[in-house]
């Protein structure tokens, strides 16, 4: 595949979308990297061909152009395996303790509290990362906009 070329980025997109959407319905984010059906570089610049194709040719509207913008942000969410099974741990943590009605001496006893104390600081890094790198991509994505 031919990220530069129209008609395979058409492609590109439409494969990433399809994962994307999946993710998103299965509340999967952030998601594993290695389950892109391409590599964010290749994704990135099928996306900025099909924008600019799409622009050239008078079909960028408004809601599509949002669409790609998305998309293109939420590449961001895309991470290592090991962060991602840290999040998970983290959330069913988190999850587990809210769920539970005890009194909190008595949720601090617990392996999903000694979980969320070990892991929060990570945890809240690896957030901070993913939106910084999603308001990158954003910026990045609105550069590349035809004027």
């Amino acid at each position: 595949m031919d990220p530069e070329d129209p008609l395979d980025a058409r492609q590109v997109v439409i494969e990433y979308a399809r994962r994307l959407e999946r993710d998103l319905d299965e509340h999967r984010h952030p998601a594993r990297v290695d389950t892109l059906p391409y590599t964010k570089p290749v994704i990135k610049s099928a996306i900025r061909t099909s924008v600019q194709y799409l622009a050239a040719s008078g079909q960028l509207t408004d809601e599509l152009r949002d669409y790609l913008e998305a998309a293109y942000a939420l590449l961001a969410e895309y991470v290592e395996s090991e962060l991602v099974e840290l999040m998970a741990e983290f959330r069913t943590s988190a999850e587990q303790l809210a769920s539970q009605g005890l009194p909190a001496p008595e949720k601090m006893r617990t392996a999903a509290w000694r979980t969320l104390a070990e892991t929060s600081a990570l945890a809240g890094d690896v957030a901070r990362q993913v939106t910084l790198e999603a308001e990158r991509l954003r910026s990045e994505f609105r550069r590349f906009l035809p004027t």
